[in-house]
């Protein structure tokens, strides 16, 4: 495919993508249409079906998408932090501030919604431990830099990790963050962090 033409399918495939998640956060994902999408994106019907077939389609495609951009802001954070421990707190500062995310929900209901279907059951599975891995990295640079001394199985702390930001995030989202009390919650994330980990000075 010639350099401008993929150019022009990335652009035209974002679009569509950026226009499915503002439906996807007003509407919902169950709810939403092709139709919906299509009106939302300013396309034609055949403009959006040449790039997608399905709102199903999209909302994997989107989910893909943040995987990876998670994935590089992880990665960022590991190799410009000396200490792991920054690297955490930069992270849990970031929670703190974007706490309330609509998307967040969506994907919530696009998993409860469809965790009849083995297809989608299995593909939360996959995106549970790949999640986890990301993490998990994190905590071993800490060990293998000899920062973390950890009190528990990293395992154990990451999936407990990765359990409370989840709920702070979707929690924060379904009513407010104060309400939720957020930056209390993280305050208390990092009590704990710092004690299962065996943080050392």
């Amino acid at each position: 495919m010639p350099k401008v033409s993929e150019e022009h399918f990335l652009q035209k495939r974002l679009h569509i993508l950026e226009a499915a998640k503002a439906v996807f956060c007003r509407k919902g994902f169950e709810p939403t249409t092709m139709q919906d999408v299509v009106e939302a994106s300013g396309m034609s019907r055949g403009g959006v079906y040449r790039y997608f077939s399905s709102t199903e389609e999209m909302i994997r495609a989107l989910l893909e998408k943040n995987n990876k951009e998670f994935i590089k802001y992880i990665n960022e954070l590991i190799d410009e932090h000396d200490k792991m421990w920054d690297a955490l707190e930069d992270y849990l500062q970031n929670l703190e501030s974007e706490a309330s995310d609509p998307f967040s929900i969506v994907v919530y209901e696009y998993f409860v919604t469809g965790w009849r279907t083995e297809e989608r059951r299995n593909y939360l599975a996959r995106r549970y431990e790949n999640g986890k891995a990301i993490f998990l990295r994190l905590f071993e640079e800490g060990v293998r830099r000899g920062e973390f001394s950890p009190k528990q199985p990293l395992e154990a702390i990451n999936s407990f990790f990765i359990n409370v930001n989840d709920g702070i995030s979707m929690e924060a989202t379904l009513l407010d963050e104060k309400t939720v009390r957020v930056a209390e919650q993280i305050k208390a994330l990092k009590m704990y962090l710092k004690q299962a980990l065996g943080l050392t000075k």
